[in-house]
């Protein structure tokens, strides 16, 4: 974990690692510290049944394993699963905790909308593109068809998962709806990126924009101004020079070895990150708290 955390307990000899995030913890202070900023995961779930075990036979937590167990079903209070957990080894104290449940109570009252994109948006901060996107998706469905700033967000969002995940098509489609329901540049920004990248052609994607969109000529080179600084950022890196041949290949009327290059280097990159899909892919079929069996009444965003 990246901040320091003084742990006064037994450090587990191999770590535990959880299944969202991916991030590995080896004492009872990091479950602690992980736990508390991760709730939004537990609003109709539990931790795994793993991390009991890893607290017993690790840590030799044996009696908050027993107490643990005892209240390890989504049926129960969860709110005293963790107020067991918290309170068991002083990390927190008594005032840290009463915050942490106000704050974990207060997700629990809010609309699925906010909480599938809160889910998401905590899982594309992990780069687990995947499994963003199945919260967002569902985020989307309870949206029934509203529109506004709040679905602005998430289909800003879900277009920067896609773009992840190589899917540019499915990104650009997802920054224009999301400019079309909260009008932020941002998003009209990315999809200008994406056009870019995508064809190589820094002109062309300009008078899409304008025509498109009917933007002003000082956000456009605004636009282009940005865009430069990015690239200028990352002008040594491998990617930047792959890019550069491929502007050079449209330039000069090459258009075909452009887009085989691009392929090239588009399924180069996927190969790359494979083994990063696949867990996403695996942990979205065996372990998903994003399909939730929503059985109550749905709040008013």
């Amino acid at each position: 974990m990246r901040e320091t955390i003084v742990c006064i307990g037994q450090i587990g000899k191999k770590p535990y690692r959880f299944p969202q995030t991916e991030v590995s913890v080896s004492s009872y202070e990091e479950i602690c510290c992980y736990l508390s900023q991760h709730m939004i995961f537990y609003l109709y779930t539990l931790p795994d049944d793993d991390i009991l075990v890893y607290m017993k036979e690790e840590l030799g937590l044996e009696k908050l394993y027993r107490q643990l167990v005892k209240l390890d079903s989504p049926e129960k209070d969860q709110m005293k699963y963790f107020a067991t957990l918290f309170r068991e080894g002083n990390y927190f104290t008594e005032e840290e905790i009463r915050g942490i449940l106000d704050r974990y109570r207060a997700l629990k009252n809010e609309s699925y909308i906010k909480q599938y994109k809160k889910i998401g948006d905590m899982l594309l901060k992990y780069n687990k593109a995947t499994m963003a996107i199945q919260n967002y998706e569902e985020a989307i469905k309870h949206l029934h068809g509203e529109e506004g700033p709040e679905a602005g967000s998430i289909y800003h969002n879900r277009g920067i998962a896609y773009a992840r995940l190589f899917r540019f098509e499915d990104a650009k489609i997802d920054f224009v709806k999301a400019y079309q329901n909260n009008g932020d540049e941002t998003s009209l920004f990315h999809y200008y990126c994406l056009m870019v990248f995508h064809d190589g052609d820094l002109s062309g994607a300009t008078q899409e924009v304008k025509s498109s969109f009917h933007v002003s000529d000082l956000l456009l080179e605004s636009f282009e101004e940005k865009l430069s600084n990015m690239m200028e950022e990352q002008q040594y890196t491998d990617d930047a020079a792959r890019y550069r041949k491929i502007v050079y290949l449209n330039v000069n009327d090459r258009e075909e070895d452009a887009r085989h290059y691009f392929e090239t280097m588009v399924r180069q990159q996927q190969k790359a990150f494979r083994p990063q899909l696949e867990s996403d892919e695996k942990w979205v079929v065996t372990n998903v708290p994003v399909r939730y069996n929503m059985v109550q009444t749905e709040n008013t965003p």
